[in-house]
């Protein structure tokens, strides 16, 4: 089947910021999946827009066992990088097609590109590949807007 192209264009992708520590586990029988699940996943982000309101820009940092708390052996990672977007001729698009392209997906791609990155640092490490679960994105924007409101009352 022949391609077509999502309206939604990646202009520009970097990394920011990398930290990665391997913390050997206690016991050597270790069953490397469930470990890899029982690791708490930190995601945050902040979405801007260029002055004219051509480009989005997206800050995503994604931190995985780094809760000092509660992190396990194992991997401790944080990665965070910056992506900058554009809707190629979004005056023709439905709003909530333009909503659904510069939110959900935009973090999505996002994510995608920092779960490469994360999968990268890891793989020669002593456990092998780290790969991020599937991520709920409307989940994470839901928490974001609330997390937004309360601090908006809050300044209130």
């Amino acid at each position: 089947m022949k391609a077509k192209f999502s309206p939604l264009q990646l202009l520009d992708f970097k990394l920011l910021q990398t930290h990665y520590v391997f913390e050997v586990p206690e016991t050597e029988n270790i069953d490397l999946k469930e470990l890899f699940l029982s690791y708490e996943v930190e995601i945050d982000f902040g979405i801007g827009k260029s002055e004219d309101d051509e480009e989005i820009q997206l800050f995503t940092m994604i931190e995985v066992n780094m809760d000092k708390e509660n992190s396990r052996s194992g991997y401790k990672i944080m990665v965070e990088g910056g992506g900058t977007f554009k809707i190629k001729d979004s005056e023709t698009l439905e709003e909530g097609l333009k909503i659904n392209l510069s939110q959900f997906s935009t973090l999505n791609m996002m994510i995608n590109n920092l779960r490469n990155i994360i999968y990268q640092i890891t793989n020669l490490g002593p456990m092998g590949g780290y790969l991020l679960p599937p991520i709920d994105i409307s989940k994470l924007l839901m928490d974001k807007a609330d997390k937004q409101d309360l601090e908006e009352d809050n300044q209130n």
